[in-house]
């Protein structure tokens, strides 16, 4: 059993990181967020929904958790959009600290809506990546009432995407909850995608890079791993998006980022150690 947790932790590690490289493509592509967002739902949902047509796995049944994986699609668009709006009305750096509250709420929250316990060791851990996110993002003036709002919104939408779709994932599968989830988000956000498509050709293979493998495959494993791991380790591990942006921008955007930036991600890999650990112990207070 331990193993398989093991190469669980490391392959959510290995998304979130992947994921850290969405600030080096939104850089790099001069279209609204919104319509990027939309862009990269609806191509995640096409190669989802083919490889399960594929697969033979496309039909619904009626056990399917049909309002759960509505819920969970709609939670994802507002997500995107309210953590969007929150980096155009506020700095960057307050709108990644207030949505990475998120992984707070739902390790928090864990126990009492999924009945998973809630250990002291990952308690630090996750106390550590948070203030390792904070170094990493140090954010100061630019404060907003409307930013710091739609970036609560942000977070709050994140935690309850987790909790309220782990259940699904562990009935439907991942690959089948992340084609139906990324399927409705995007029919929320349609016309932001329909606006885009003029700019498509120009910015073609970052937008596929974006949708297809980044979003489509990246939350296909993400639900996949979300039935298998606790919601503590999944909220360490998801501290290692932000702080691997660091590195990419440090590697590809000429950032290199100062001594507390790295301290910062030293502290959220320490906690992303600590939670591939944890989660191959069985129970009781580590």
């Amino acid at each position: 059993m331990a193993r398989p947790r093991v190469a669980a932790s490391v392959t959510m590690a290995a998304v979130a990181t992947a994921w850290g490289t969405i600030p080096l493509i939104v850089r790099t592509v001069s279209l609204p967020a919104e319509q990027l967002a939309a862009l990269r739902l609806w191509l995640g949902a096409i190669t989802v929904l083919v490889i399960l047509g594929i697969r033979g796995e496309l039909r619904l049944r009626r056990t399917d958790p049909l309002g759960r994986i509505a819920a969970i699609g709609v939670l994802l668009a507002i997500h995107w959009a309210a953590f969007f709006w929150s980096i155009k009305t506020t700095t960057v750096a307050v709108a990644l600290v207030l949505v990475y509250l998120g992984p707070v709420a739902m390790a928090t929250l864990a126990r009492s809506v999924l009945g998973e316990p809630l250990k002291r060791r990952s308690i630090i851990a996750l106390a550590a990546a948070l203030v390792g996110v904070v170094l990493v993002a140090r954010p100061g003036a630019g404060v907003t009432a409307e930013g710091v709002l739609t970036g609560l919104i942000a977070a709050a939408t994140f935690a309850a995407m987790v909790l309220i779709g782990k259940p699904a994932a562990q009935q439907v599968g991942g690959l089948k909850l992340a084609g139906l989830q990324m399927s409705v988000a995007a029919l929320v956000m349609t016309p932001w995608a329909a606006s885009s498509l003029p700019e498509i050709p120009t910015y073609w293979w970052k937008v596929v890079l974006l949708g297809v493998v980044l979003t489509g495959v990246g939350l296909m494993i993400y639900w996949s791993l979300i039935a298998t791991l606790p919601v503590m380790s999944i909220a360490i591990l998801s501290y290692l998006e932000p702080a691997s942006a660091v590195v990419w921008a440090a590697l590809f955007l000429a950032e290199p980022g100062d001594v507390w930036s790295w301290i910062g991600v030293a502290l959220v890999v320490g906690a992303g150690i600590t939670a591939g650990t944890q989660s191959t112990q069985s129970g009781g207070p580590a």
